[in-house]
């Protein structure tokens, strides 16, 4: 396991080594609510007409060899969050809001019989058994793809996201119904993902997601978690999941979640930076 924490020891959930100013600069010279409200309304629309093809690579998964000589198939598949600049005119009713572990963000590909987690660039770091459709001999006809986030700390997978499951993408699907089905699927397809296995060499724990009306993230911010929180991730509802950057996935740390959604949470629970 040592091999899979150095390897992924260079990116990390809250992208901030793609940061170059602190967060404090970062919101003194932030673009304004309107440019980032203007894209997300883009980002909406390119959906209707364009069906987010930026994973079609992945969906023909099993035909792909892992020659040096062609493409990676797994770079820069991940879906990266924007820092949230203000709070959207639609918050309570269009946004949905998960905890993000302290980590470092991981592709899981399972197919042909094993799982492998890969770093943001296409690095795969480590190749394991696990419940996962594709993930194991048992189901190796099969393949999933997943956005997670490896915590060490607990040698445990949290799953933010679902890109495909049992060979049906749902890239293109909404991230309501993403996170929705991502819940059932782990709750009622796999029982026992969430801990060591024979056929399950490392614990996978989906992430849920609440609707960001002011009860429900005080509800939220009062769970204890079994992780160290790094930060919290906002998803537009009608998002699909597209590889890079989108305005429609926002990112705060703890000590500029009041700040920026005007709420007034209790957050002392959590490790402030300075």
């Amino acid at each position: 396991m040592e091999e899979l924490v150095s390897d992924l020891s260079s990116f990390s959930v809250s992208n901030e080594e793609n940061c170059a100013v602190s967060r404090i600069d970062l919101y003194k010279t932030k673009t304004s609510k309107q440019d980032q409200e203007s894209r997300r309304a883009k980002f909406l629309e390119r959906q209707k007409s364009d069906r987010q093809s930026s994973l079609s690579a992945l969906r023909n998964i099993e035909e792909e060899s892992h020659s040096l000589e062609k493409t990676n198939p797994y770079k820069n598949q991940l879906m990266l969050s924007e820092w949230l600049q203000d709070k959207p005119d639609d918050f309570e009713e269009n946004w949905l809001c998960k905890f993000a572990p302290v980590g470092h963000r991981t592709l899981i590909v399972a197919h042909k019989g094993r799982t492998e987690s890969y770093t943001k660039n296409g690095y795969r770091t480590a190749s394991f058994p696990s419940m996962l459709p594709g993930g194991s001999n048992a189901t190796r006809s099969s393949y999933s793809l997943l956005d997670a986030v490896w915590c060490d700390t607990n040698q445990t997978f949290y799953i933010l996201d679902l890109i495909c499951y049992r060979a049906h993408p749902v890239d293109d699907s909404e991230a309501e119904f993403r996170f929705y089905w991502g819940a059932t699927k782990f709750s009622e397809d796999l029982p026992g993902i969430s801990s060591e296995q024979r056929t399950n060499r490392y614990p996978m724990v989906w992430l849920p997601s609440v609707p960001c009306a002011k009860e429900n993230l005080v509800k939220m911010m009062a769970e204890k978690q079994q992780f160290e929180v790094d930060g919290f991730l906002f998803y537009h509802k009608m998002g699909h999941y597209a590889a890079g950057t989108t305005p429609l996935v926002g990112w705060l740390k703890p000590d500029l979640l009041n700040q920026v959604l005007d709420l007034d949470l209790d957050l002392t629970s959590y490790q402030m930076d300075s």
